[in-house]
């Protein structure tokens, strides 16, 4: 029961998240200004924007526990072999560690030479997380001496620039959606719909690779 706890944990504070902040930059686009609640006491407790948004990646992650525990009793399992997870889980680390710095950079609006394009940055950025992705996904695999190792790894190479590129459109898209509004809602959408569209393609990869194996 623990990898489809954690697989639907994961699922779950991700899709809360993304309709909360969805929810949010629609209505009201937060400034990470504080909010009054009412507490279990009758009163009223302020709480900030990022407390609301970790109080819903909790309440979705509670929500994705109970669901597993349903599956489970209904008799659903995850098989260890597979491994479907920790490709997730490894290209995510190796893609996000390759976007840390140009992330960063945006982040603190560091300011570029005026010989350098902006897209520089983001061009080196995206390949070195190609790289790494692929590089974590090969070491886990190896790892747990995973007999599709190669497999996986050749079919995640050839789907990932093409999740890479839809992330990126969906992510534009849910920017865009909310105005391109630089405030913590607007943040949290595109993290979580590139999270969502990495992931989808990191497990199909996975899916590609088993099936290579299986057939040769």
């Amino acid at each position: 029961m623990g990898r489809l706890c954690v697989t639907l944990m994961f699922a779950g504070s991700v899709i809360a998240l993304l309709a909360a902040a969805l929810f949010q930059g629609i209505m009201t686009p937060g400034d990470g200004s504080y909010m009054a609640i009412s507490s279990f006491g009758g009163g009223r407790v302020a709480l900030s924007e990022p407390m609301r948004y970790l109080a819903v990646a909790a309440a979705g992650a509670a929500a994705g526990v109970v669901t597993a525990g349903v599956l489970y009793a209904a008799g659903a399992r995850v098989e260890p072999q597979r491994r479907i997870g920790l490709t997730v889980v490894a290209g995510l680390l190796g893609s996000a560690v390759g976007v840390a710095p140009v992330l960063r950079a945006v982040a603190l609006m560091v300011d570029l030479s005026d010989w350098l394009s902006p897209l520089v940055p983001y061009a080196i950025s995206g390949a070195v997380a190609y790289g790494l992705a692929i590089a974590a996904v090969f070491l886990a695999l190896r790892a747990v001496d995973d007999p599709a190792t190669s497999q996986t790894v050749q079919a995640v190479a050839v789907v990932l620039p093409v999740g890479a590129l839809l992330a990126t459109i969906c992510g534009v898209a849910g920017a865009w959606a909310l105005g391109f509004a630089t405030v913590t809602s607007t943040w949290i959408v595109v993290i979580a719909i590139v999270l969502i569209v990495l992931s989808a393609t990191f497990a199909a990869g996975r899916a590609v690779g088993l099936r290579r194996a299986t057939d040769s």
